[in-house]
């Protein structure tokens, strides 16, 4: 019985994990390397920006901006308490001005130069 508990460990630590990641209880690096958990620290009181990363959908309001800085975008979402992420879509893709996308929740990444991401 006794090595039949040792056995089973690993796979129970592991399954554990899995429930973890799934529920967002651990950060995932995102693909290509940025983003969360790739290492950088978001800043102080801040979220850190996922570079070239588009999060798609769970959008609940958007917005040009008046300068093409994501920190906007990012300062939007940190005063909103609804928002869990953003996108900053850079100028020239959705119109000449920089747009803001605030999310109630939060999408997969997908690596694409037209944007900044970021996840609270």
């Amino acid at each position: 019985m006794k090595n039949l508990r040792i056995t089973l460990l690993p796979t129970v630590l592991s399954l554990a994990l899995l429930m973890w990641a799934q529920q967002g209880c651990i950060v995932v690096p995102a693909p290509g390397g940025s983003g969360p958990g790739s290492g950088g620290a978001p800043p102080p009181g801040g979220i850190h920006h996922e570079h070239d990363i588009d999060r798609i959908g769970m959008n609940y309001k958007n917005f040009d901006l008046k300068a093409p800085d994501p920190g906007l975008c990012e300062s939007a979402c940190l005063k909103d308490k609804g928002c869990r992420a953003f996108t900053f879509v850079h100028p020239g893709v959705q119109g000449p001005k920089a747009r803001c996308w605030l999310k109630h929740g939060v999408p997969a990444p997908k690596h694409d130069g037209c944007c900044i991401s970021g996840v609270k």
